[in-house]
């Protein structure tokens, strides 16, 4: 749903306009109506507006000035006059349309309209790059993983091991978060191999730049940085101790 702000200082023209849009573009809702610059700003801010129809004249400034409050403003403009000696003005702003009053519904449902096109096709633009730039992050030394409840996106090197289980996979993470995702560790498998992780047991992959030592007591076990003692599997033991021997 498109959110409006209505900025008229004439009350019975603030009405009318409210009730055309709501007649004629069921698509938009009226946040909140005000009468001033001041006032405007603070709708404006506080519904959060994708769209303000302004009149150019308001009780403590113009529409101008309403809009000069914004850096650089995330709505659609449209201003409406009694005259056209500030349609050229409004251009400046890149207002979506300039409507002379008394408004015409059909006009100012065009207007509408028009903006709520612009508004959406952004929007489109917007989840398109989100996308791909989320879809990269799993490209590059980052990984996405999907809780119940949240989104997490972290550093791979910062993850310490992972735990399978089933479907189930549990991050381990260098700050003592455990991360568990609903899927299976081989979903990530690729993209830790590649990151200096390992396999050391059919349930665990680790990060070998996280390791400590290995303890060979109790059938062997791998000592992260964070503490934690990840079970070897006895045919990965060897490769283990090529590897620390290699270090000295």
């Amino acid at each position: 749903m498109i959110k409006a702000v209505i900025v008229e200082d004439e009350a019975n023209i603030r009405e009318a306009v409210a009730r055309m849009i709501q007649t004629c573009c069921p698509n938009v809702t009226i946040m909140a109506m005000a009468a001033g610059v001041k006032s405007g700003v603070g709708a404006i801010n506080e519904h959060e507006a994708d769209l303000v129809i302004t009149d150019i004249r308001l009780m403590d400034g113009s529409g101008f000035d309403l809009v000069r409050h914004f850096d650089n403003p995330d709505f659609k403009i449209i201003f409406m006059s009694a005259s056209m000696d500030y349609a050229i003005k409004a251009i400046k702003f890149n207002a979506v349309d300039y409507l002379l009053k008394p408004i015409d519904e059909k006009e100012l449902t065009l207007a509408v309209n028009k903006a709520v096109d612009m508004i959406r096709f952004e929007e489109s633009l917007q989840q398109k790059a989100l996308g791909e730039s989320i879809r990269d992050l799993n490209k590059s030394h980052r990984l996405v993983l999907k809780t119940a409840d949240q989104v997490h996106v972290v550093n791979i090197e910062d993850i310490v091991h992972v735990e399978a289980d089933s479907n189930y996979s549990s991050f381990y993470m260098q700050d003592g978060r455990k991360i568990v995702v609903s899927k299976a560790v081989k979903e990530f498998e690729e993209t830790l191999l590649e990151h200096g992780f390992h396999r050391i047991h059919r349930s665990h992959l680790v990060n070998i730049n996280k390791m400590s030592y290995l303890d060979k007591a109790d059938g062997g076990f791998l000592v992260m940085l964070d503490g934690a003692r990840v079970p070897v599997a006895s045919r990965k033991k060897d490769m283990l101790m090529e590897l620390f021997d290699g270090l000295e």
